[in-house]
């Protein structure tokens, strides 16, 4: 999560310094570079992380092999920064070096977390989103390094944006949708003290929206129109069906008072459905959009799912998980035997609503520079992430320096000694 904190900043820096990449074609080199940036560098990091420490304890088992943990994230470290640098020129092979090192890291991650939830005896919907997220993972991967290899070789004659397209979405609901279609029924129940009482909206949910993917990617590989329609549909609908069994279960709550984290994180919810929408939309028989610069285009469906959706996702979610890991590394050992300091005070709230806040805000005028090509716009919308991801990244170092400097115990009260009468 540190090194997916890096890549944040990185990611939000090549966009303040290029906002005009918002304008050009989603295909252009640059903008694919900037797209990995941000899946690659943070939301995989930050995913993977979160896999590493989450999963062992929902699923009541533990990591199968930690040094297989620590090769995924050697490569992953090596790999990702690498492949960014040489997609700015375009150099393919190059690329497909450095990316070869990140598909043996999701290897190892796809291996360790498959095999940590066979341990288990958990074959619900957070195990089995769980289970399909690592595999469509590594299949997105290697997706994309063929895509290279196909540049190069032309193994096959399928249009390289066809391709491309099918290989982001194989990330996009392969891995992350699926990822938070389970694992916000095991992380909103547990920080809002509620439970899911009906597990079939969570079900149907997860499945519909395999059900899409299914269709999707090979209509997407070989433009069938209609096919394409009908698995983004698919996916809209079981997004609907995951909505409906959160509100079911937040019903449920004990605590009544939704703090930044889970609220964002919820609002990052609608900020994928609309991009789910978005989808759908572009995806109609007669739309002429699918390559479009300026109006409505592939941009703005990308900044709805991105910057409007998995950003407020894992941002919100990292608010609430990464104090958490760090009180549980720091202090749970501490527990009885001296006073620790509560979990949430690990945080500043003031600096979470205020970050934020800000990254939401932001995509409203990302998107009116995006559709309107518009300079002032976007400089605006990239003023506004980076304020927001710098008071993030405050909070956030702010929560880790624990684990170097942990808080001093208060100092012992005296007893009060009897007075004699």
């Amino acid at each position: 999560m540190g090194l997916a904190l890096i890549w944040l900043a990185i990611g939000t820096g090549l966009l303040v310094v290029h906002p005009g990449l918002l304008t050009m074609p989603h295909a252009a080199p640059p903008v694919i570079a900037l797209t990995h940036s941000w899946m690659l560098g943070f939301f995989v990091t930050v995913a993977c992380g979160a896999v590493y420490q989450l999963v062992p304890v929902a699923l009541t088992t533990t990591l199968w092999n930690e040094n297989l943990g620590w090769w995924h994230f050697g490569m992953h470290a090596v790999g990702v920064p690498g492949m960014i640098y040489f997609f700015q020129g375009y150099q393919l092979k190059e690329v497909g070096l450095f990316g070869s090192a990140v598909a043996l890291g999701i290897l190892c991650f796809t291996l360790n977390t498959w095999i940590t939830v066979g341990r288990s005896t958990r074959r619900d919907a957070v195990a089995w989103s769980i289970i399909l997220a690592a595999g469509w993972l590594l299949f997105a991967v290697l997706a994309g390094l063929f895509l290279v290899c196909n540049r190069l070789w032309t193994w096959v004659p399928v249009p390289p944006l066809a391709l491309l397209r099918a290989h982001a979405h194989l990330g996009l609901i392969g891995f992350f949708l699926a990822l938070l279609q389970g694992v916000a029924f095991q992380l909103i129940p547990m920080f809002t003290m509620g439970e899911v009482r009906d597990w079939g909206a969570a079900k149907a949910g997860l499945w519909f929206a395999q059900l899409g993917l299914v269709a999707l990617v090979p209509a997407l590989i070989w433009q069938w129109t209609m096919l394409t329609y009908l698995g983004a549909v698919a996916v809209t609908i079981g997004m609907v069906f995951s909505g409906y069994g959160l509100k079911q279960s937040l019903a449920t709550r004990k605590k009544r008072k939704l703090d930044p984290g889970i609220t964002v994180f919820l609002r990052g919810g609608i900020g994928l459905a609309a991009a789910a929408l978005a989808g759908v939309a572009l995806t109609l028989p007669d739309s002429t959009r699918s390559t479009a610069v300026g109006g409505f285009n592939p941009i703005i469906y990308a900044l709805c799912g991105i910057l409007g959706g998995l950003l407020p996702c894992i941002a919100g979610m990292m608010c609430k998980v990464v104090p958490f890991l760090t009180w549980m590394r720091v202090y749970g050992p501490l527990v009885g035997r001296r006073p620790t300091p509560p979990a949430h005070s690990l945080t500043q709230p003031h600096l979470e609503r205020w970050g934020l806040g800000l990254q939401q805000l932001s995509v409203l005028p990302l998107l009116a520079g995006a559709w309107l090509l518009n300079d002032f716009w976007l400089r605006l919308g990239t003023s506004l992430l980076a304020v927001g991801v710098i008071l993030f990244l405050m909070d956030m170092a702010g929560v880790l320096k624990h684990l170097w400097f942990p808080a001093a115990a208060p100092a012992p009260t005296p007893a009060l000694k009897p007075k004699l009468t």
